[in-house]
Protein backbone atom coordinates (compact mmCIF):
# COMPACT_ATOMS: atom_id res chain seq x y z
CA UNK A 1 0.00 0.00 0.00
CA UNK A 2 1.25 3.47 -0.91
CA UNK A 3 0.27 6.78 0.67
CA UNK A 4 0.63 9.58 -1.88
CA UNK A 5 0.11 13.36 -1.72
CA UNK A 6 1.00 16.39 0.38
CA UNK A 7 0.95 16.97 4.15
CA UNK A 8 -2.82 16.38 4.17
CA UNK A 9 -2.01 12.88 2.93
CA UNK A 10 0.84 12.50 5.43
CA UNK A 11 -1.60 13.21 8.27
CA UNK A 12 -3.18 9.81 7.53
CA UNK A 13 0.09 7.96 8.05
CA UNK A 14 -0.57 7.06 11.73
CA UNK A 15 -3.91 5.48 10.79
CA UNK A 16 -2.50 3.55 7.84
CA UNK A 17 0.58 2.51 9.82
CA UNK A 18 -1.70 1.01 12.47
CA UNK A 19 -3.69 -0.86 9.82
CA UNK A 20 -0.50 -2.02 8.10
CA UNK A 21 0.71 -3.55 11.36
CA UNK A 22 -2.62 -5.21 12.06
CA UNK A 23 -3.04 -6.64 8.55
CA UNK A 24 0.66 -7.33 7.84
CA UNK A 25 0.78 -4.97 4.88
CA UNK A 26 3.84 -3.13 3.65
CA UNK A 27 3.24 0.63 3.71
CA UNK A 28 5.26 3.09 1.62
CA UNK A 29 4.71 6.80 2.28
CA UNK A 30 5.46 9.18 -0.61
CA UNK A 31 4.54 12.72 0.36
CA UNK A 32 5.84 16.23 -0.27
CA UNK A 33 4.74 19.41 1.51
CA UNK A 34 2.11 21.43 -0.41
CA UNK A 35 2.46 19.16 -3.46
CA UNK A 36 -1.00 18.39 -4.78
CA UNK A 37 -2.23 15.09 -6.18
CA UNK A 38 -3.59 16.78 -9.30
CA UNK A 39 -1.16 17.35 -12.18
CA UNK A 40 -1.57 21.11 -11.99
CA UNK A 41 1.36 23.47 -11.42
CA UNK A 42 0.48 25.51 -8.35
CA UNK A 43 1.89 28.60 -6.67
CA UNK A 44 4.13 27.97 -3.66
CA UNK A 45 5.96 30.72 -1.78
CA UNK A 46 5.08 33.14 -4.54
CA UNK A 47 6.46 31.10 -7.44
CA UNK A 48 5.38 28.20 -9.67
CA UNK A 49 5.97 25.00 -7.71
CA UNK A 50 7.86 23.23 -10.49
CA UNK A 51 9.82 21.06 -8.06
CA UNK A 52 6.47 19.55 -7.05
CA UNK A 53 5.75 18.68 -10.67
CA UNK A 54 9.13 16.96 -11.01
CA UNK A 55 8.60 15.12 -7.73
CA UNK A 56 5.11 13.97 -8.76
CA UNK A 57 6.39 12.62 -12.09
CA UNK A 58 9.25 10.81 -10.36
CA UNK A 59 7.08 9.27 -7.65
CA UNK A 60 4.41 8.15 -10.10
CA UNK A 61 7.12 6.23 -11.94
CA UNK A 62 8.28 4.76 -8.64
CA UNK A 63 4.75 3.65 -7.79
CA UNK A 64 4.44 1.91 -11.15
CA UNK A 65 7.61 -0.01 -10.34
CA UNK A 66 6.29 -1.00 -6.90
CA UNK A 67 3.05 -2.53 -8.25
CA UNK A 68 1.13 -1.86 -5.00
CA UNK A 69 -2.28 -3.34 -4.29
CA UNK A 70 -3.65 0.02 -3.18
CA UNK A 71 -2.66 3.68 -3.43
CA UNK A 72 -4.30 6.07 -0.96
CA UNK A 73 -4.21 9.66 -2.18
CA UNK A 74 -5.10 12.95 -0.55
CA UNK A 75 -4.08 16.59 -0.61
CA UNK A 76 -5.13 19.93 0.78
CA UNK A 77 -7.86 21.82 -1.07
CA UNK A 78 -5.85 25.01 -0.63
CA UNK A 79 -4.08 25.71 -3.92
CA UNK A 80 -3.88 28.28 -6.72
CA UNK A 81 -2.81 27.34 -10.25
CA UNK A 82 0.33 29.08 -11.45
CA UNK A 83 -1.26 29.33 -14.90
CA UNK A 84 -5.02 29.64 -14.38
CA UNK A 85 -7.20 28.56 -17.28
CA UNK A 86 -10.51 30.02 -18.36
CA UNK A 87 -12.23 26.93 -16.93
CA UNK A 88 -10.74 26.19 -13.50
CA UNK A 89 -13.18 23.34 -12.85
CA UNK A 90 -12.00 21.56 -15.99
CA UNK A 91 -8.35 22.38 -15.22
CA UNK A 92 -8.49 20.72 -11.81
CA UNK A 93 -10.62 17.80 -12.97
CA UNK A 94 -8.20 17.09 -15.82
CA UNK A 95 -5.28 17.36 -13.41
CA UNK A 96 -6.74 14.79 -11.05
CA UNK A 97 -7.65 12.53 -13.97
CA UNK A 98 -4.07 12.55 -15.27
CA UNK A 99 -2.67 11.54 -11.91
CA UNK A 100 -5.32 8.89 -11.25
CA UNK A 101 -4.72 7.34 -14.68
CA UNK A 102 -0.97 7.20 -14.02
CA UNK A 103 -1.58 5.54 -10.66
CA UNK A 104 -3.90 2.98 -12.21
CA UNK A 105 -1.11 2.02 -14.64
CA UNK A 106 0.67 0.45 -11.65
CA UNK A 107 -2.13 -2.11 -11.44
CA UNK A 108 -3.24 -0.72 -8.09
CA UNK A 109 -6.66 0.18 -6.85
CA UNK A 110 -6.74 3.87 -5.97
CA UNK A 111 -8.60 5.42 -3.04
CA UNK A 112 -9.02 9.21 -3.06
CA UNK A 113 -9.57 10.62 0.43
CA UNK A 114 -11.20 14.03 0.29
CA UNK A 115 -9.58 16.83 2.28
CA UNK A 116 -10.42 17.00 5.96
CA UNK A 117 -12.45 19.90 7.39
CA UNK A 118 -10.43 22.90 8.55
CA UNK A 119 -10.84 24.50 12.00
CA UNK A 120 -11.38 28.24 12.37
CA UNK A 121 -7.77 29.26 12.94
CA UNK A 122 -5.19 27.40 15.02
CA UNK A 123 -7.13 24.80 17.01
CA UNK A 124 -4.53 24.31 19.74
CA UNK A 125 -4.20 28.05 20.36
CA UNK A 126 -7.97 28.39 20.62
CA UNK A 127 -8.20 25.45 23.01
CA UNK A 128 -5.46 26.96 25.13
CA UNK A 129 -7.33 30.27 25.27
CA UNK A 130 -10.70 28.64 26.03
CA UNK A 131 -9.94 25.40 27.91
CA UNK A 132 -13.35 25.21 29.58
CA UNK A 133 -15.28 26.60 26.61
CA UNK A 134 -14.06 24.37 23.81
CA UNK A 135 -17.31 24.83 21.93
CA UNK A 136 -16.06 28.30 21.06
CA UNK A 137 -13.31 26.63 19.04
CA UNK A 138 -15.60 24.37 17.01
CA UNK A 139 -16.24 25.24 13.38
CA UNK A 140 -19.37 24.99 11.29
CA UNK A 141 -19.21 22.48 8.48
CA UNK A 142 -20.19 25.18 6.00
CA UNK A 143 -16.92 26.98 6.74
CA UNK A 144 -14.82 23.94 7.61
CA UNK A 145 -14.98 22.48 4.11
CA UNK A 146 -12.30 24.61 2.49
CA UNK A 147 -13.22 24.24 -1.18
CA UNK A 148 -16.47 22.45 -2.12
CA UNK A 149 -15.56 22.82 -5.78
CA UNK A 150 -12.38 20.76 -5.34
CA UNK A 151 -14.43 17.94 -3.82
CA UNK A 152 -16.65 17.91 -6.90
CA UNK A 153 -13.63 17.91 -9.23
CA UNK A 154 -12.06 14.96 -7.37
CA UNK A 155 -15.34 13.04 -7.56
CA UNK A 156 -15.71 13.69 -11.28
CA UNK A 157 -12.11 12.70 -12.03
CA UNK A 158 -12.45 9.57 -9.90
CA UNK A 159 -15.63 8.51 -11.69
CA UNK A 160 -13.85 8.87 -15.05
CA UNK A 161 -10.87 6.74 -13.99
CA UNK A 162 -12.33 3.98 -11.83
CA UNK A 163 -11.11 5.48 -8.56
CA UNK A 164 -13.16 5.27 -5.38
CA UNK A 165 -13.64 8.29 -3.10
CA UNK A 166 -13.96 8.52 0.68
CA UNK A 167 -15.27 11.60 2.47
CA UNK A 168 -13.77 11.93 5.99
CA UNK A 169 -16.13 14.74 7.05
CA UNK A 170 -18.43 12.39 9.05
CA UNK A 171 -15.37 11.23 11.02
CA UNK A 172 -14.64 14.78 12.16
CA UNK A 173 -17.98 16.58 12.27
CA UNK A 174 -21.19 15.74 14.09
CA UNK A 175 -24.61 15.16 12.56
CA UNK A 176 -25.53 18.73 13.49
CA UNK A 177 -22.78 20.14 11.29
CA UNK A 178 -20.36 21.10 14.06
CA UNK A 179 -16.68 20.13 13.79
CA UNK A 180 -15.04 20.04 17.24
CA UNK A 181 -11.36 20.51 18.00
CA UNK A 182 -11.39 17.97 20.85
CA UNK A 183 -13.26 14.64 20.97
CA UNK A 184 -13.43 13.22 24.51
CA UNK A 185 -9.78 13.52 25.59
CA UNK A 186 -8.18 13.63 22.14
CA UNK A 187 -7.24 16.74 20.21
CA UNK A 188 -8.48 16.53 16.62
CA UNK A 189 -6.15 19.14 15.10
CA UNK A 190 -2.55 20.10 15.79
CA UNK A 191 -2.73 23.47 14.00
CA UNK A 192 -5.01 25.27 11.55
CA UNK A 193 -5.58 22.33 9.20
CA UNK A 194 -3.77 19.09 10.10
CA UNK A 195 -5.03 16.18 12.19
CA UNK A 196 -3.10 15.15 15.27
CA UNK A 197 -1.33 11.81 15.13
CA UNK A 198 -3.41 10.58 18.07
CA UNK A 199 -6.75 11.38 16.42
CA UNK A 200 -5.72 9.91 13.07
CA UNK A 201 -4.73 6.70 14.82
CA UNK A 202 -7.92 6.72 16.91
CA UNK A 203 -10.13 6.71 13.79
CA UNK A 204 -8.08 4.00 12.08
CA UNK A 205 -10.82 1.41 12.76
CA UNK A 206 -13.31 3.55 10.85
CA UNK A 207 -10.93 3.81 7.91
CA UNK A 208 -10.31 0.07 8.16
CA UNK A 209 -14.04 -0.67 8.01
CA UNK A 210 -14.42 1.62 5.01
CA UNK A 211 -11.53 0.02 3.13
CA UNK A 212 -12.80 -3.46 3.95
CA UNK A 213 -16.24 -2.57 2.60
CA UNK A 214 -14.75 -1.20 -0.60
CA UNK A 215 -11.96 -3.66 -1.29
CA UNK A 216 -12.40 -6.75 0.85
CA UNK A 217 -10.13 -7.97 3.63
CA UNK A 218 -7.06 -9.09 1.64
CA UNK A 219 -5.71 -6.21 -0.43
CA UNK A 220 -2.61 -8.18 -1.29
CA UNK A 221 -4.68 -10.18 -3.78
CA UNK A 222 -5.78 -7.10 -5.73
CA UNK A 223 -9.52 -7.71 -5.21
CA UNK A 224 -12.09 -6.19 -7.46
CA UNK A 225 -13.57 -3.25 -5.53
CA UNK A 226 -17.25 -3.11 -4.76
CA UNK A 227 -18.52 -0.40 -7.11
CA UNK A 228 -21.63 1.54 -6.18
CA UNK A 229 -24.58 0.76 -8.44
Amino acid sequence: MVLFGDSHAAQWFPALERLAREHHWKLVSLTKASCKVAAVTTVYQGRPYTSCDRWRTSELARIRSLHPALVVTSSSDSADPARPSGDPRRQWTDGFERTYRELRKSGAEVLAVQDTPWPDGDATECAGAHPIELRRCASDIGHAVRDPGKRREITEAAAATGVLVVDPVPWLCGAGGTCPVVVEDTFVYRDDSHLTESYAEAIAPVLDQTMTTLYGTDLSRHPEPVRPR
